[in-house]
């Protein structure tokens, strides 16, 4: 029987129940200035109605039962993880697996980075309260319990005998420390806006945090599942602006070694993990390969044994090769053309909508995606994910841009730039972009630049059009996927767009409790974004990994999530 968390308390014990997986994205909510001064026009009356909000949504506590998440879950709703092929032997510790990666590690402040690369290693470092499974939801990590008091306090246990990488134990008040340095305004937290709700953190004993929030908040233990709510320890933090950049030590299965920048990034076996029997390897090798071919060209060579992310253009013909293995495929992430609303032209949001309808999404997967991504015709969260988007807001229709245009006082097509940077997929990217537009009066000029100054321009607001990839690992809430980007005060709003409706709508989200509810009121929210149209949507990518067939173990979570390296072990 379906039953709120108003009226009665939903424990979590121990390993995680065998729920249908359901794929739960994160939120993001720290404070940028909101600059956006148009007020979009009405929307369009051809778009599909909105879903009506029943009389019935409830403001409820923000906790989803398990009753209801079963009954939501018709079917998974998250990619299966994808494996390597198992190998005939027993796994066996030791050895040294050397990653190619696109890029150099930057911030290794997990609280302050930014950067999915840089994320994506710190997972092998650190710890949390909790982290993301396979099925993304959250599964025990340093707390093996946690409850709702009461629809706004939330305890939990934490593990005994957890060990920091020097010696110390992590306890209760590593714990508050730590999610308490990320809430700090002066500390230039990522993902701050992920946990806002908490008031206040209270420590009863060595092993119990309590956590106070300001209003229910359905996404909050997901949320403290992001890498970036790492547990750290008070004495290595340094004081701002450096605090954690130039090494790490967590409680996680390996350890900082060393950073030599444009080399490696060295990670070394954790021998007092609490996971017994794990990590399985020596060490990890962080090697930044920034050219694709290059990067693909070392794994044939034997110069790496894993690579991630594999280009696009050659998943075809590493498949082909008996010494490679291929895994990943759909994924979360996906990509758009951020669009600077607080100038002309994309201050109107008819200009936003021409765009959205002037290029074609099909020609896009083949020439900047080599067919390894799925359409974008609304926001960016689509089926199979329980919140994903059903409706088409956007097919190619070069008339209806053309038309949109004249609207907006820009009879004769206009001028614009869209910046990139070395990011892999940008230059052709840019390409599409520059030629779709063209046919309907666009006339874009590519400003190319190396990636920090092309990101640095975005964060800035020294930019007209910029292309964006959310990556699955900085959500796994639906929240996530908007939250931070499309809000007045949102930490990634770059776009400075800012629509109060829309933020009501959002917030609804995270008021009631059921699955059915939480669809319901994202369903609403993403109609009014789809009006807005702050960025242009465009594909959800695919997202692949290739290793040499030594390398077994592995699993490609579907929020491209770098956990399963604890489980990986060489068979040479």
């Amino acid at each position: 029987m379906n039953q709120d968390i108003s009226t009665r308390k939903i424990r979590y014990f121990g390993p995680a129940p065998r729920w249908q997986p359901i794929a739960v994205a994160l939120a993001l909510v720290l404070t940028i200035t909101c600059i956006s001064t148009a007020q979009p026009p009405p929307a369009p009356t051809e778009w599909p109605a909105a879903p009506a909000q029943p009389a019935g949504l409830k403001k409820t506590a923000a906790t989803i039962s398990p009753e209801r998440l079963t009954a939501a879950a018709a079917k998974p709703t998250a990619p299966a993880p994808t494996q390597a092929p198992k190998a005939q032997a027993a796994a066996k510790p030791g050895g040294i697996l050397r990653i190619g990666g696109e890029r150099d590690a930057g911030d290794l402040d997990p609280h302050t980075s930014r950067i999915g690369w840089d994320i994506n290693i710190m997972q092998n470092v650190y710890s949390g309260l909790v982290r993301a499974g396979t099925d993304i939801l959250p599964q025990p990590d340093l707390a093996t319990r946690w409850e709702f008091k009461t629809p706004r306090r939330l305890e939990f246990t934490l593990r005994q005998g957890v060990k920091f990488h020097n010696g110390r134990e992590v306890t209760a008040e590593d714990v508050k420390y730590s999610l308490e340095r990320i809430l700090d305004p002066k500390v230039p937290a990522a993902y701050a806006s992920t946990i806002a709700t908490i008031e206040s953190i209270e420590t009863p004993s060595k092993y119990l945090v309590v956590l106070n929030l300001k209003r229910p908040d359905a996404a909050i233990v997901t949320n403290l599942s992001l890498a970036s709510m790492a547990i750290v320890a008070k004495e290595a933090v340094k004081p701002m602006p450096v605090g954690l950049k130039e090494e790490m030590m967590g409680s996680g299965p390996y350890m900082f070694k060393e950073h030599i920048k444009g080399q490696r990034l060295v990670l070394v076996k954790n021998p007092n993990y609490y996971e017994k029997g794990k990590p399985l390897l020596d060490q990890i090798h962080f090697i930044p390969l920034i050219d694709e071919t290059a990067r693909t060209n070392a794994l044939r060579a034997g110069q790496v044994d894993f690579i991630e992310p594999v280009p696009p253009k050659d998943v075809g013909a590493l498949r082909r090769d008996s010494r490679i293995v291929v895994t990943g495929g759909p994924n979360l992430s996906f990509v758009a053309i951020s669009l600077n609303t607080s100038k002309k032209p994309f201050d109107d949001a008819r200009v936003r909508r021409a765009l959205a309808y002037a290029i074609d999404r099909k020609e896009m997967i083949e020439k900047a995606f080599d067919g390894f991504a799925q359409p974008l015709l609304g926001p960016p969260l689509i089926p199979p994910y329980w919140a994903g988007n059903k409706e088409t807001y956007y097919e190619l229709d070069r008339e209806r841009a053309k038309r949109l245009l004249a609207e907006a006082g820009y009879p004769d097509g206009l001028k614009t730039t869209l910046r990139i940077g070395t990011t892999s997929y940008h230059a052709a990217f840019a390409a599409v972009v520059q030629s779709e537009l063209k046919k309907v009066g666009i006339e874009v000029t590519i400003q190319a630049s190396d990636q920090a100054s092309a990101n640095r321009a975005w964060i800035e607001g020294n930019f007209e059009m910029y292309p964006i990839r959310w990556w699955g690992s900085d959500f796994v809430d639906p929240d996530g996927a908007f939250t931070p980007l499309f809000t007045c005060k949102g930490t990634y709003n770059n776009s400075r767009f800012c629509d109060p409706e829309l933020d009501k709508l959002l917030s609804k989200g995270l008021e009631v409790t059921s699955i059915e509810d939480r669809r319901v009121a994202y369903g609403i929210a993403m109609k009014r974004l789809a009006e807005q149209q702050p960025w242009v949507f465009l594909v959800a990518f695919d997202r692949f990994q290739a290793m040499r067939s030594v390398v077994n173990g592995y699993t490609a979570y579907p929020n491209a999530s770098q956990y399963s390296l604890r489980e990986v072990w060489l068979s040479k």
